[in-house]
């Protein structure tokens, strides 16, 4: 195949390999909201995944410059579309991992694999990133664009802290010309900075657990609520920051009764839901699943409420009404 040939059969099929970077990219944040309904995507994913067609340029220095003996460059290229997956911590590659090995559109390979070079060289400090490519396990159709069946994309998940080492470092010390030797103050220096890294993943998932476990009784206080709401609502409840402001407010409240206090509450008092729905569409905390615990603690403790309510008299004045009382 000469380069005009390449460049031609590239055009060719430059639309389909935007399009499966693109499904691959719907496919996997789908995956995740499926395996999570509260995942907030744009903050789990730390940089948007656009799929990134490679340069004609670069790809002919691959294909034809770079010595890489390629018999079929064509299609031993695997990387003529990349994705990239940049999340926060080691232990959050595996969701994606999980969605990406799942999927039947695709047949997938893990051509590199940080976690295992560990374990096979534990005293070394290296690249890092979990590189697979991914092969259309048939023909796909997507935005009107036909993907042909064996189409790869390689797809990398990362940290964020490995993302800026390589960023740093990637194109100066592992795509160098192997011919110009790297010194070993720079090899050195390089090293020190992934053991850094390394560390600060470890000190940061450390830091994470301690806080699910402080956090633990507000979560499970959080998620009762939005069953109870969508079960009497009959429509989830939307999770917002205040979520965790409300809840520590009124961690006192936080006990294991709580769930059966409020479902108690709403048998007696039927017309809490009515006005839930009611206002639902026209006011964001009656759309939040706490509200249930605020008609909760001003039956219960109307005088103390509102000295612990973390916003404004204002917002909680309706559902003192609501009970035929005012705020004091």
């Amino acid at each position: 195949m000469t380069q005009d040939e390449f460049l031609q059969q590239w055009n060719t099929l430059k639309d389909a390999y935007r399009a499966w970077g693109r499904l691959i990219r719907v496919t996997v944040e789908d995956g995740l909201i499926n395996s999570d309904p509260s995942l907030d995507i744009a903050s789990f994913i730390k940089i948007p995944a656009n799929p990134r067609l490679k340069a004609d340029d670069s790809l002919l220095t691959k294909a034809f410059h770079r010595n890489k003996g390629y018999t079929d460059p064509f299609n031993q290229i695997e990387d003529k579309v990349g994705l990239r997956f940049v999340v926060l911590l080691t232990s959050e590659i595996d969701k994606i991992e999980r969605i990406i090995e799942a999927s039947d559109l695709w047949a997938y390979s893990l051509d590199r694999d940080f976690e295992a070079d560990k374990e096979s060289r534990p005293a070394e400090f290296g690249y890092q990133s979990k590189h697979y490519v991914l092969r259309a396990a048939k023909d796909v159709e997507y935005d009107g664009i036909v993907v042909p069946q064996n189409t790869p994309c390689e797809v990398q998940i990362r940290t964020l802290l490995q993302h800026a080492h390589s960023e740093l470092t990637h194109d100066n010390i592992y795509k160098r010309d192997s011919a110009k030797e790297v010194s070993k103050d720079v090899q050195r220096a390089v090293a020190k900075s992934m053991a850094l890294i390394e560390a600060v993943d470890d000190y940061f998932l450390h830091a994470v657990r301690a806080l699910e476990e402080a956090t633990k009784v507000e979560r499970d206080a959080l998620l009762a609520l939005q069953n109870i709401y969508e079960k009497h609502v009959g429509l989830p409840s939307i999770p917002t920051k205040t979520d965790q402001i409300v809840l520590e407010a009124f961690r006192d409240y936080l006990t294991e009764d709580l769930g059966a206090s409020i479902e108690a509450l709403l048998q007696l008092k039927p017309w809490i839901v009515t006005r839930i729905v009611e206002r639902r569409s026209r006011n964001v905390i009656y759309r939040q699943a706490w509200i249930l615990l605020i008609y909760f603690s001003v039956n219960k403790t109307p005088y103390k409420t509102n000295k612990i309510w973390p916003f404004t008299d204002d917002e909680i004045s309706q559902i003192y009404v609501d009970f035929g009382r005012v705020i004091r």
